[in-house]
């Protein structure tokens, strides 16, 4: 976040600004337009004590704003990059997931987190592939563990981003929210009746049997449906990512 972003930062550095400027216009000590020429104005004006005093103030002014940044602005952007970067690896871990495809990818220590996975534009390219149904369900599957282990975290850094802004602290309710919505479709997958078999589908006898091909198509209709629910969820929270990094950046 730039440190000039705030309009109460662009306006105090406007105001030293405008009062170096009239420093250096007080000391270049103009002519009096004629019509002042010779009155109490142009002496009041022109006089040493009134350019040195007013001088002073000014100097005063725009040294107390150098202070100002060296001792408050620098050591707060400073905090709010560090902070920021918390927040940015919590929301990469579940970019981090769906991109490398690992098994466990939810067990990945936040510091190894690859923070060049918050690209916007890529975001977008991830949303609009989970949109069209062209991701993987591993990736899927891995994305929505990572936001299940990493949802309590995410939950408890609302007070990080309300220390930053209440706008801040807006986005990220919104960012945590459709966390939350994947990461309670962790524990709601079926299991499959034919768990003991390598394949994982029937043998050519149980086709046969219409108790048991009613429990498979039973099996394969949730499986359908939780893949549905899994790419929608994935893709809101790549919409809220990529909503947050514009937000941020």
């Amino acid at each position: 976040m730039p440190i000039w972003k705030d309009l109460r930062e662009r306006m105090l550095l406007g105001g030293a600004v405008f009062a170096f400027v009239q420093v250096c216009l007080i000391n270049i000590r103009f002519p009096m337009p004629a019509l002042f020429e010779r009155t109490i104005l142009e002496h009041f004006l022109r006089s040493d004590a009134t350019v040195n005093v007013t001088s002073s103030l000014l100097t005063g002014l725009i040294s107390a704003y150098i202070f100002y940044i060296v001792i408050e602005l620098l050591p707060r952007h400073s905090k709010e990059q560090s902070t920021l970067r918390i927040l940015n690896l919590l929301v990469a871990s579940i970019i981090d997931a769906y991109e490398r495809t690992r098994i466990f990818g939810h067990e990945t220590p936040i510091t190894s987190i690859d923070l060049s996975t918050l690209n916007a534009a890529k975001l977008d390219a991830h949303a609009q592939c989970v949109q069209k149904r062209v991701a993987n369900f591993l990736k899927l599957k891995f994305a929505m563990e990572t936001a299940h282990s990493r949802y309590p975290d995410v939950q408890h850094s609302l007070g990080l981003a309300a220390s930053l802004s209440p706008e801040h602290a807006l986005e990220w309710l919104v960012y945590s929210d459709k966390v939350r919505l994947l990461a309670e479709v962790y524990g709601t997958q079926p299991k499959n009746p034919e768990i003991d078999d390598a394949t994982g589908l029937p043998h050519v006898v149980q086709v046969f049997d219409k108790q048991h091909m009613f429990l498979q198509n039973q099996y394969t209709k949730a499986m359908d449906d939780l893949q549905s629910t899994l790419q929608m969820r994935v893709m809101e929270v790549m919409e809220a990512s990529a909503r947050w990094v514009r937000f941020t950046s």
